[in-house]
């Protein structure tokens, strides 16, 4: 058990957080006490357990006291069995938010210095950082306080994976159509306050083509009444068991030019145990969205789902990249709140060493390039989440979503709005979660 004193409680959240995602097999089973205590200049730190009894006074300067407390915890546990050394000592969503402002205001060479004398970034996480940041480039610079993005979120899904911990409902028509007025009401009623059409549209979920193509439809014409046609307009079309020729043909004449096709795996006895339909039809519905001429497609997969060995994970993605869509999005398996496999203590005991590396090389010897990142606590593998793209076929929405660079509108269920100031930092709005309460409001 680790015991953290300190009367910081920011601090000691922070320093909690960088063992259990730096030791995330073994830091319940770890017996420590830290005792920290933080001066204008020093930090007391003493450090008893197992095979440790340390007493030490670090140094502050001009830096901040986690970054401080972290480089040494660090460099002290480096070297325990299953210790997690990528990042280094940064285990916040976004890494590339704060590692861009290093890139931004130096060369890269005092970069991949900087990275790893303040965050023991190693290089080779640099370089991978530095190719993101690189190939998003393009849009940083032409991001601005005035651009703005629209999401609207739909809870609804035809079943409800193991995994899944989304704020998720089980197709009930009384409830879609429900949900379909009010969401309609929002949309109608929000005070715009820009003068130009969205960057991107974004309809995600659950799964939004389960609400059914009405529906559907309706949506999607009041948003674009609202706002108007953007750049990118994406809609989930995830579980290949909600989809209709028809319903892909009304998305397509509606001007949405991005859509998700997510097999999640090809291997189908992992699918099987996941209370997910079948890919047996996957390639059909592919090359029927192929057919009726989606600009991009994306299809995502997740890594450590239970009874996937390292093999299977990658034959997976080697046949992904075999049906060529525009985005590869590779997620590993997280097991948060709310999921079957957490309620259940899931506990992954495969054998995935160097996976991530060896994924990353698949990819990119496949001319895919990693455009957006970002990170999950309680990963069965490695906390990263990539996103790769072929040549000109990054999704803006993924990138000022992720990297925060642009305002976000939110619509539905637990949906985020996101509205810069003058000094780049956002307000926040977030819908409520509970969806009787967003159905009976009214």
């Amino acid at each position: 058990m680790i015991v953290i004193d300190c009367e910081n409680e920011a601090l000691k959240k922070s320093i909690f957080e960088f063992f259990r995602m730096k030791l995330p097999k073994n830091y319940k089973d770890i017996d420590l006490h830290l005792k920290i205590k933080v001066l204008d200049e020093f930090i007391f730190l003493e450090i008893v357990g197992n095979k440790i009894n340390k007493s030490v006074k670090l140094d502050i300067k001009n830096d901040k006291a986690h970054f401080v407390l972290k480089r040494y915890l660090f460099d002290l546990f480096s070297s325990y069995k299953d210790f997690d050394s990528s990042f280094g000592i940064l285990t916040g969503v976004r890494p590339l938010k704060l590692v861009s402002k290093v890139f931004e205001r130096n060369s890269y060479e005092e970069s991949r210095k900087i990275l790893f004398d303040k965050y023991r970034i190693n290089k080779i996480e640099a370089d991978f950082l530095y190719r993101i940041y690189k190939n998003q480039e393009k849009l940083r610079e032409n991001s601005n306080l005035n651009n703005y993005n629209v999401y609207v979120h739909i809870p609804f899904c035809p079943s409800r994976c193991l995994y899944c911990s989304f704020d998720t409902t089980i197709g009930n028509k009384i409830k879609m159509d429900a949900y379909t007025k009010n969401l309609l009401d929002d949309i109608k009623s929000y005070e715009l306050n820009f003068s130009k059409k969205p960057n991107s549209i974004y309809i995600g979920g659950g799964t939004p083509t389960a609400i059914g193509k009405e529906n559907l439809e309706k949506i999607i014409d009041v948003v674009l009444e609202k706002f108007g046609s953007s750049r990118e307009f994406t809609v989930e079309c995830g579980r290949i068991d909600s989809l209709s020729v028809e319903v892909l043909e009304m998305l397509k004449r509606k001007g949405v030019n991005r859509i998700s096709l997510n097999p999640q795996s090809f291997n189908e006895d992992v699918i099987s145990k996941l209370n997910r339909v079948s890919n047996e039809n996957f390639s059909y519905w592919f090359y029927k969205a192929r057919e009726i001429g989606f600009d991009v497609i994306n299809m995502d997969l997740i890594m450590g789902l239970p009874g996937e060995s390292k093999e299977s994970i990658l034959k997976s993605i080697k046949k992904a990249i075999d049906f060529s869509p525009e985005n590869i999005t590779l997620h590993s398996l997280a097991l948060k709140n709310g999921s079957k496999l957490f309620e259940n203590s899931y506990f992954n005991e495969e054998d995935y060493s160097d996976l991530i590396e060896e994924s990353k090389k698949l990819m990119l010897d496949s001319n895919y390039e990693p455009y957006y990142l970002y990170r999950q606590k309680k990963s069965v593998i490695s906390s990263e989440n990539i996103g790769y793209a072929k040549k000109g076929c990054s999704s803006i929405y993924n990138i000022v979503m992720m990297e925060e660079l642009e305002n976000i509108i939110g619509f539905g269920l637990g949906a985020s709005t996101k509205i810069l100031d003058s000094q780049g930092k956002f307000k926040r709005n977030i819908n409520s979660k509970n969806l009787e309460d967003f159905i009976k409001r009214r």
